[in-house]
């Protein structure tokens, strides 16, 4: 399989015609069409039916393109980076947080931030954690922070600290009047189910429900905590979550508990080795460790 042949496919997927394809390649007509020839000889299945000189997608060449079309969006995504980093300006940090964080603890580093670098433009994506690679390995952003990342090669990694997640419902709910939650507690509730990207992080909270999950109604997924926390001020359910958005929704009618036994997930933040000596974005990650100390969900302070 070679690009040449995958460029040829592509292209008559899109344009509709080996015609058009060819148009696009800048090459011959039967030229594409020998490509394709290639592709499905090497791929084992037939791309297209012919028809009175027509060419008729079959279900594998739906589904293939799928795969293909993901590989071609990525180039050009990189080349859009490739542009992007060859303009940016110096006084420019870019950063991409999972949400609860981008919410919380990033405003409060930033304040920190712009006592030293008042003038310096910051951009701020909200990302899923795989968004959050994604960006970091394309060198997209400077900088990101959420849930502690896995090994990457040429990412340097930095530990914030660990948050005790939480047990969250409305005020009016029974169990707010309980001082300390466990799982007993939540038999027969509706309780919200984490639907992650990266479920490796919550194999723990899983683990923790595991003796009476088939006790619970868990009929309302959820993929990020700030949806999580507006589904339980709707008094929709309960559930055990991260304790940084509950900021946002203690004064909106939400109370939270400890949840017993304790769950701990690790925070950090994470930037390409190549921009360990930019002065701003270390300023800033010392901003983060500063502002983390003092912040209750990392079990310190009462900020």
């Amino acid at each position: 399989m070679k690009f040449r042949q995958i460029e040829a496919f592509r292209y008559i997927m899109l344009r509709g015609t080996t015609a058009a394809a060819a148009a696009e390649m800048h090459v011959s007509q039967p030229a594409v069409s020998r490509l394709l020839s290639d592709l499905e000889y090497s791929l084992g299945f037939s791309l297209f039916d012919r028809r009175k000189g027509r060419l008729y997608p079959t279900q594998e060449a739906t589904d293939f393109f799928r795969s293909v079309e993901e590989s071609f969006l990525g180039m050009e995504k990189l080349e859009s980076v490739a542009s992007k980093i060859r303009t940016r300006t110096p006084n420019e940090l870019k950063i991409t947080s999972t949400s609860a964080i981008a919410s919380t603890l990033l405003p409060l580093a930033l304040e920190e931030h712009k006592k030293f670098f008042p003038d310096e433009r910051v951009t701020i994506h909200t990302d899923a954690i795989s968004a959050l690679i994604i960006k970091l390995q394309a060198g997209s952003v400077d900088l990101a922070i959420g849930l502690e990342l896995p090994q990457l090669i040429g990412i340097e990694r930095e530990f914030i600290g660990n948050a005790r997640f939480v047990f969250a419902a409305r005020s009016d709910h029974p169990l707010a009047k309980k001082s300390v939650i466990t799982a007993q507690d939540l038999i027969g509730e509706s309780v919200l189910t984490v639907v992650d990207d990266s479920p490796v992080y919550w194999s723990e909270l899983g683990g923790a429900l595991n003796s009476v999950k088939s006790q619970l109604k868990q009929n309302i997924m959820i993929d990020t905590s700030h949806t999580g926390y507006s589904m339980i001020a709707a008094g929709l359910a309960v559930g055990v979550l991260e304790p940084f958005a509950a900021r946002v929704w203690e004064g909106r009618g939400v109370v939270i508990r400890p949840f017993e036994p304790a769950i701990y997930y690790p925070y950090g933040l994470a930037y390409p080795t190549n921009a360990r000596h930019h002065k701003s974005l270390y300023s800033f990650t010392q901003s983060i460790l500063k502002v983390a100390q003092g912040m209750r969900e990392f079990g310190s302070g009462s900020n």
